[in-house]
């Protein structure tokens, strides 16, 4: 009988995380459906990503060559980013507003979080076969577009007075002619890439699914890509004409910041809880992302500070930030889409010592099972990648005159290293616990770990500019 077979044990390839007998599949489907009726269809796709069906990805090869082409083109997005950012902190915005640029890594990240997170629960409801022909596909989608509308206001309106304050801290001035500047382009930037890259993700995770390709693999590196560039387009962009145009049209900011807070965030979150497959996401969503805009404020009070010391750091920070968690949150998604296949966040039996100890945690990294393995090919693929990202940076910032020299590859390669396999430490452990307290990793775990991506690499890179100057080098040398 269908009930019989709804039944399955842990697939074999999750290794470290768990022990576990039996569990019901049910419930990890009911964890993301809500109160949805269940197919038959659907409780076989749910029992094929139990039963290891996309086996070809255990592959060294396989995954390398799902997962590096779209890491690719996102490292390509983000050294776009780190050229705006180059162009764009020379406007007048950028030197007159300080906060500006300390605003940069939270709403980067707050935008990759919001995008990686939406890319992550769409793959789990993919993979559990909720997006097939009599799956309910619209109701998920526009749920969830509501979901990150309303967050993207809330947090970016946050993000900016968290940036104005930190400012204040570190010079002891503080505008509010600011504030109003920083809040109202943080909103518009933040929701208008909150709509298109929404739309995109869902498209791709559709197309991935139709073409037998994982989602886990390749919606979370696109969206970070995506949303990178995007919004510091928008921000800069939406500054730069607020502020040069503040004597004039000063209710025009004013309007902004009435009609997000008053009218579209209010609206948006009650079209989410209203909708079944969202409330919960809705609910549990706000802490991690609040706490991951924290983190990577402090990542940008660094580049502040960095980057009146290293003039040729800003353009490397967001391809540096966004390239290792991207990587990290592959990984993440992979996670947390074999947990749901097997039952209801908390439901799982977890070895008492897995998520706490620092032994089980580095596990994650060293060990053997499936999830190990692919962390070590994730670590793999930074390399050339940075290689490939660096090179580009410095050719098209002197205008095809420059390549890196030598010395800041190697130290740039190192600080890619160490960040991206904290990183991945970090994803291994954040999901077990998060999983063993009973909350959604889709919706908690990518915050945290890109936030730290941020912190870590920003901090990574300054090491690596000041060991550079400390040995006598420079990033690059005319060719």
């Amino acid at each position: 009988s269908l009930a019989a077979n709804r039944q399955m044990r842990k697939p074999a390839g999750l290794g470290s995380l768990s022990e576990s007998p039996p569990v019901d599949v049910e419930d990890g489907y009911h964890a993301l459906a809500g109160d949805a009726e269940l197919g038959d269809a659907q409780y076989h796709a749910a029992r094929e990503v139990c039963a290891g069906k996309v086996d070809n990805s255990d592959c060294c090869l396989a995954l390398a060559g799902e997962i590096f082409p779209p890491f690719l083109v996102a490292g390509f997005g983000m050294v776009a980013a780190g050229i705006l950012l180059g162009v764009a902190r020379t406007w007048p915005v950028y030197v007159e507003v300080n906060e500006l640029l300390i605003l940069v890594p939270p709403l980067l990240g707050l935008k990759g979080n919001l995008e990686m997170t939406l890319a992550s629960r769409l793959s789990t409801h993919a993979n559990l076969g909720q997006f097939d022909e009599n799956g309910p596909f619209y109701k998920i989608a526009m749920g969830n577009l509501a979901v990150v509308q309303c967050q993207a206001a809330v947090v970016g309106c946050l993000a900016a007075m968290v940036a104005c304050c930190l400012n204040a801290l570190t010079t002891g001035v503080f505008r509010s002619e600011h504030i109003l500047l920083m809040i109202s382009a943080a909103l518009v930037a933040a929701s208008a890439a909150s709509l298109l890259l929404a739309l995109l993700m869902i498209s791709i995770v559709m197309a991935s699914r139709r073409c037998g390709i994982d989602p886990d693999n390749v919606a979370s590196p696109i969206a970070g890509m995506l949303g990178d560039f995007c919004t510091l387009g928008l921000l800069s962009i939406t500054a730069h004409y607020l502020w040069e145009f503040r004597a004039d049209f000063w209710w025009v900011q004013w309007t902004v910041v009435a009609l997000y807070i008053g009218f579209i965030a209010p609206g948006c979150g009650m079209v989410a809880s209203a909708n079944s497959y969202t409330s919960g996401t809705l609910g549990e969503g706000w802490k991690p992302v609040i706490g991951a805009m924290l983190i990577s404020c402090g990542g940008g009070l660094i580049l502040s500070c960095a980057d009146q010391v290293y003039v040729m750091l800003a353009p490397l920070a967001p391809v540096m930030n966004g390239a290792g968690g991207n990587l990290a949150a592959v990984q993440t998604s992979r996670i947390s889409t074999d947990l749901h296949a097997m039952g209801r966040p908390g439901s799982m039996p977890m070895r008492q010592e897995e998520p706490l100890t620092p032994r089980a945690t580095f596990s994650g990294l060293l060990s053997e099972n499936r999830h190990s393995r692919s962390a070590r090919i994730l670590i793999t693929l930074a390399v050339p990648g940075a290689l490939c990202f660096v090179t580009l940076i410095a050719h098209v910032q002197s205008g095809g005159q420059a390549l890196p020299q030598p010395l800041f590859l190697l130290m740039y390669v190192v600080a890619t290293l160490v960040q991206v396999s904290v990183l991945l430490v970090c994803a291994h452990g954040i999901v077990s616990k998060l999983w063993c307290d009973g909350f959604n990793p889709d919706n908690a775990a990518i915050p945290y770990v890109t936030s730290l991506g941020d912190l870590v690499g920003t901090g990574c890179l300054t090491v690596a500019f000041w060991c550079l100057t400390a040995l006598g080098g420079s990033p690059w040398s005319v060719l």
